[in-house]
């Protein structure tokens, strides 16, 4: 019995060792992959202040034959991203819980989110309303742990969060959402493409379909915010009826460094915040 016990543990330790080295590859591969998009940004000193900093991509010089987009919404510099962008970032939300906060950002990623045409954002959030109990809603769902849609566009909001000292997110973020967020977009993605990705995703809202807890299992009608992001992609399918893009690159557990390093996605947009400014590369 001890035999076993002790094979189990070796086993584990082996899982969690080759989990964390994999980790690591990912985070260099996806700081390499921000690096080459950052060198080529040019500084947009007309729209640049002393507290947010665009500087353009230009699209000739990056990833030139790809769909033609607005990078913002209606020229409004505070709505980044066009119809089938794909935010993500790799800050989790439980800054308020320590060494959970850092296991998720390391591991899994914070959130990720789907931008309409009207640049309003589809997502989902597993975090249940104050009355409601964890395991009621992991069995039989909550009021607002489920796919929505119409969400403002809040990723560039400089007043996302309000000014309170007691707020672990406010310490850690300040009135922004994140620090650190990327943009991405699909590789040979066509406006057809978008629009049937856009549909799965009404299709998810209207249905309120419940967040998925379970994460390494996948349900049918239950999405994690990753999850749905790439299942929306994975949904489409080319004329011979085969699945035309593949988000998920491990095949597990779906996360944000996935959605980053996917053969499928190329960077379109990275935010950064470097001594209280925001820096805005994004492709124009």
């Amino acid at each position: 019995m001890k035999q076993i016990v002790r094979t189990l543990l070796v086993l584990v330790a082996g899982f969690f060792i080759f989990l964390f080295g994999q980790t690591i590859g990912e985070h260099i591969a996806i700081q390499r992959e921000i690096r080459q998009f950052v060198q080529r940004g040019v500084l947009d000193e007309i729209n640049s202040t002393d507290t947010i900093k665009y500087y353009k991509v230009s699209r000739e010089t990056y990833y030139p034959d790809e769909l033609i987009r607005n990078p913002f919404y209606n020229n409004d510099l505070s709505r980044p991203g066009s119809a089938g962008d794909i935010f993500v970032t790799q800050q989790s939300p439980l800054v308020g819980y320590p060494g959970v906060h850092e296991f998720v950002t390391f591991f899994f990623g914070g959130h990720a989110a789907v931008i309409d045409s009207n640049n309003r954002v589809y997502e989902t959030i597993g975090i249940p309303d104050a009355d409601e109990s964890l395991i009621d809603v992991m069995i039989n769902g909550g009021r607002n742990t489920h796919v929505t849609g119409g969400t403002y566009n809040y990723w560039l909001d400089s007043t996302y969060r309000n000014t309170d000292n007691n707020d672990p997110s406010y310490r850690a973020y300040g009135n922004w959402y994140r620090n650190e967020w990327v943009g991405l977009r699909i590789k040979g993605v066509t406006q057809q493409d978008i629009d049937e990705a856009l549909l799965f995703l009404e299709d998810k809202a209207v249905k309120e379909s419940q967040y998925n807890f379970l994460f390494v299992l996948f349900t049918k009608n239950r999405y994690y915010c990753t999850d749905m992001v790439s299942r929306a992609y994975e949904s489409i399918q080319t004329e011979a009826g085969k699945q035309k893009y593949n988000l998920n690159r491990d095949l597990i557990a779906v996360t944000v460094n996935d959605l980053i390093l996917s053969k499928n996605t190329y960077i379109s947009y990275f935010v950064t915040t470097k001594n209280n400014v925001k820096h805005v590369y994004y492709i124009g």
